[in-house]
């Protein structure tokens, strides 16, 4: 879409923009939605950059691979906030599967928790739900098995 083998890029529909590089896409996303303050953890540039990778080395190879899976008619919807090391683990599995899906973020003091909790009784992240099966679940390891056992191609 950019004309670049280059990641991240990003395209607001609402807008029509579109960029490369995390910190441009950080600084647009505060400005347009937030109160335009990027917070002091995300704008230390290549400390950053580090930082971040230095947490990720120990997966340093998952969600960076394709597995050929079955495209499905309407995409999954998965409740999911970033700080939790569960939600990352179904996170990893649906880009490897490159599995259409709506990233639904609940994190803490999020409106959009309360509305899980009145979906399905309790408050549980990640939770999945499939409109091409009906299946609803939460736990991310039954969550990774089902999507392994009904999309990826054996």
């Amino acid at each position: 879409m950019g004309g670049k083998l280059q990641f991240p890029y990003m395209v607001d529909p609402n807008t029509g923009a579109s960029m490369y590089e995390s910190d441009d896409i950080i600084r647009y996303l505060v400005d347009k939605y937030g109160d335009g303050n990027v917070p002091l953890s995300l704008s230390l540039g290549f400390l950053t950059t580090l930082t971040a990778g230095l947490g990720m080395l120990s997966r340093i190879s998952k969600g960076t691979t394709y597995t050929p899976a079955k495209f499905p008619p309407k995409p999954l919807k998965l409740w999911a906030y970033g700080g939790s090391p569960f939600c990352k683990l179904v996170r990893e599995v649906l880009v490897e599967l490159e599995l259409p899906h709506l990233l639904v973020c609940c994190a803490r003091g999020s409106p959009k928790r309360n509305i899980l909790y009145q979906k399905t009784g309790t408050f549980q992240a990640p939770f999945l739900e499939d409109p091409n099966t009906g299946i609803e679940m939460f736990e991310s390891a039954e969550i990774i098995e089902y999507l392994r056992a009904t999309y990826a191609l054996q």
